[in-house]
Protein backbone atom coordinates (compact mmCIF):
# COMPACT_ATOMS: atom_id res chain seq x y z
CA UNK A 1 0.00 0.00 0.00
CA UNK A 2 0.84 3.46 -1.24
CA UNK A 3 1.80 5.85 2.02
CA UNK A 4 -1.05 8.46 2.64
CA UNK A 5 -1.29 11.35 4.73
CA UNK A 6 -4.86 12.96 5.77
CA UNK A 7 -4.91 16.40 7.66
CA UNK A 8 -6.95 19.31 7.46
CA UNK A 9 -7.17 21.79 5.00
CA UNK A 10 -5.91 25.01 5.80
CA UNK A 11 -7.49 28.31 4.13
CA UNK A 12 -4.33 29.21 2.25
CA UNK A 13 -4.99 25.60 0.43
CA UNK A 14 -8.48 26.71 -0.73
CA UNK A 15 -7.38 26.37 -5.03
CA UNK A 16 -6.18 22.48 -3.78
CA UNK A 17 -9.51 22.17 -2.13
CA UNK A 18 -11.43 23.74 -5.26
CA UNK A 19 -9.45 22.04 -7.77
CA UNK A 20 -10.40 18.57 -6.10
CA UNK A 21 -13.80 19.37 -4.95
CA UNK A 22 -15.06 20.69 -8.69
CA UNK A 23 -13.26 17.53 -9.86
CA UNK A 24 -15.57 15.26 -7.31
CA UNK A 25 -19.07 17.35 -8.31
CA UNK A 26 -17.85 16.54 -12.10
CA UNK A 27 -16.86 13.14 -11.84
CA UNK A 28 -19.38 11.64 -9.49
CA UNK A 29 -22.54 14.36 -9.38
CA UNK A 30 -24.61 11.81 -8.19
CA UNK A 31 -23.55 11.08 -5.02
CA UNK A 32 -22.81 14.88 -3.41
CA UNK A 33 -25.92 17.79 -2.70
CA UNK A 34 -24.41 20.16 -4.52
CA UNK A 35 -23.49 20.23 -8.00
CA UNK A 36 -20.67 21.37 -10.28
CA UNK A 37 -22.61 24.38 -11.67
CA UNK A 38 -23.76 25.64 -8.40
CA UNK A 39 -20.03 25.53 -6.79
CA UNK A 40 -17.83 26.00 -10.07
CA UNK A 41 -19.58 29.73 -9.80
CA UNK A 42 -18.13 30.67 -5.80
CA UNK A 43 -15.69 33.67 -5.67
CA UNK A 44 -12.44 32.94 -4.40
CA UNK A 45 -13.59 34.40 -0.62
CA UNK A 46 -16.41 31.61 -0.55
CA UNK A 47 -13.77 29.13 -1.22
CA UNK A 48 -11.74 30.52 1.21
CA UNK A 49 -14.26 30.96 3.86
CA UNK A 50 -15.34 27.13 3.57
CA UNK A 51 -11.70 26.25 4.61
CA UNK A 52 -12.29 28.98 7.37
CA UNK A 53 -15.14 28.11 9.40
CA UNK A 54 -14.92 26.89 12.90
CA UNK A 55 -18.16 24.66 12.62
CA UNK A 56 -16.66 22.95 9.54
CA UNK A 57 -13.93 20.73 9.22
CA UNK A 58 -12.14 20.04 5.60
CA UNK A 59 -9.49 17.20 5.53
CA UNK A 60 -7.27 16.30 2.55
CA UNK A 61 -6.07 12.91 1.65
CA UNK A 62 -2.31 13.13 -0.01
CA UNK A 63 -0.48 10.58 -1.48
CA UNK A 64 3.03 11.20 -1.87
CA UNK A 65 2.30 15.26 -1.61
CA UNK A 66 -0.67 15.51 -4.05
CA UNK A 67 -4.16 15.55 -3.18
CA UNK A 68 -5.90 12.80 -3.72
CA UNK A 69 -9.43 12.81 -2.00
CA UNK A 70 -11.49 14.97 0.24
CA UNK A 71 -13.62 14.39 3.12
CA UNK A 72 -15.45 17.12 5.64
CA UNK A 73 -17.74 17.49 8.85
CA UNK A 74 -20.09 20.07 9.61
CA UNK A 75 -21.55 21.04 13.21
CA UNK A 76 -25.53 20.76 12.29
CA UNK A 77 -26.49 24.25 12.08
CA UNK A 78 -30.28 23.10 14.31
CA UNK A 79 -28.15 21.32 16.58
CA UNK A 80 -24.15 21.91 17.52
CA UNK A 81 -24.31 18.39 19.28
CA UNK A 82 -24.69 16.59 16.08
CA UNK A 83 -22.26 16.78 13.58
CA UNK A 84 -22.68 15.50 9.92
CA UNK A 85 -20.63 13.88 7.56
CA UNK A 86 -20.15 15.70 4.14
CA UNK A 87 -18.18 15.61 1.14
CA UNK A 88 -15.91 12.85 0.72
CA UNK A 89 -14.18 11.70 -2.30
CA UNK A 90 -11.34 9.70 -3.46
CA UNK A 91 -10.24 9.61 -7.11
CA UNK A 92 -10.74 7.10 -8.93
CA UNK A 93 -7.00 5.13 -8.99
CA UNK A 94 -6.97 5.26 -5.19
CA UNK A 95 -10.15 3.51 -4.39
CA UNK A 96 -10.64 0.26 -2.79
CA UNK A 97 -7.74 0.23 -0.17
CA UNK A 98 -9.55 0.97 2.33
CA UNK A 99 -9.00 4.75 2.50
CA UNK A 100 -12.33 6.07 3.87
CA UNK A 101 -11.16 4.48 7.47
CA UNK A 102 -9.03 7.48 7.20
CA UNK A 103 -11.89 9.53 7.23
CA UNK A 104 -13.80 8.24 9.78
CA UNK A 105 -11.10 8.64 12.49
CA UNK A 106 -10.28 11.90 11.46
CA UNK A 107 -14.03 13.45 11.20
CA UNK A 108 -15.50 11.38 14.15
CA UNK A 109 -12.16 12.73 16.35
CA UNK A 110 -13.28 15.96 15.39
CA UNK A 111 -16.88 15.77 16.55
CA UNK A 112 -15.54 13.99 20.20
CA UNK A 113 -13.30 16.90 20.40
CA UNK A 114 -16.50 19.50 19.85
CA UNK A 115 -17.91 17.20 22.82
CA UNK A 116 -20.93 16.39 19.98
CA UNK A 117 -23.27 13.45 21.16
CA UNK A 118 -23.86 12.25 17.92
CA UNK A 119 -22.76 12.14 13.97
CA UNK A 120 -25.11 11.87 10.78
CA UNK A 121 -24.43 10.23 7.64
CA UNK A 122 -26.44 10.02 4.95
CA UNK A 123 -26.37 8.45 1.56
CA UNK A 124 -28.12 7.95 -1.36
CA UNK A 125 -29.63 4.32 -1.79
CA UNK A 126 -27.27 2.13 -4.14
CA UNK A 127 -23.94 4.02 -2.48
CA UNK A 128 -22.91 0.69 -1.49
CA UNK A 129 -19.57 2.02 -0.81
CA UNK A 130 -20.85 4.53 1.33
CA UNK A 131 -23.13 2.17 3.20
CA UNK A 132 -20.04 -0.28 3.78
CA UNK A 133 -17.93 2.73 5.14
CA UNK A 134 -20.48 3.59 7.68
CA UNK A 135 -21.78 0.24 8.69
CA UNK A 136 -17.76 -1.03 9.61
CA UNK A 137 -18.12 2.14 12.24
CA UNK A 138 -21.69 1.49 13.73
CA UNK A 139 -23.49 3.77 12.37
CA UNK A 140 -27.12 2.75 12.29
CA UNK A 141 -29.35 3.17 9.84
CA UNK A 142 -32.63 5.79 11.43
CA UNK A 143 -34.82 6.69 8.45
CA UNK A 144 -35.30 7.58 4.89
CA UNK A 145 -36.81 10.37 3.31
CA UNK A 146 -37.07 10.75 -0.75
CA UNK A 147 -34.93 13.61 -2.47
CA UNK A 148 -34.31 15.11 -5.77
CA UNK A 149 -31.23 14.92 -5.72
CA UNK A 150 -28.69 17.88 -7.32
CA UNK A 151 -28.66 15.58 -10.88
CA UNK A 152 -32.11 15.51 -11.35
CA UNK A 153 -32.84 12.25 -10.18
CA UNK A 154 -35.59 11.50 -7.17
CA UNK A 155 -34.10 8.87 -4.88
CA UNK A 156 -34.01 7.59 -1.40
CA UNK A 157 -31.90 9.75 1.07
CA UNK A 158 -30.61 6.85 3.57
CA UNK A 159 -29.80 8.38 6.80
CA UNK A 160 -27.78 6.69 9.78
CA UNK A 161 -26.72 7.85 13.06
CA UNK A 162 -23.47 7.41 15.46
CA UNK A 163 -23.95 8.03 19.36
CA UNK A 164 -20.89 8.86 20.99
CA UNK A 165 -20.23 8.15 24.53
Amino acid sequence: MEKYELRRLEIGEWREYKKIRLEALFSTPEVFGSNYQKEAGYSDAEWMALLDNPKCAMFGLYNQGILVGLTGVVLDRADESNAILIASFIQESHRGQGLSRLFYEARIAWARERGCGQITVSHRVGNDASKAANQSFHFKYTQSRDVVWPDGVEAEELIYVLHLK
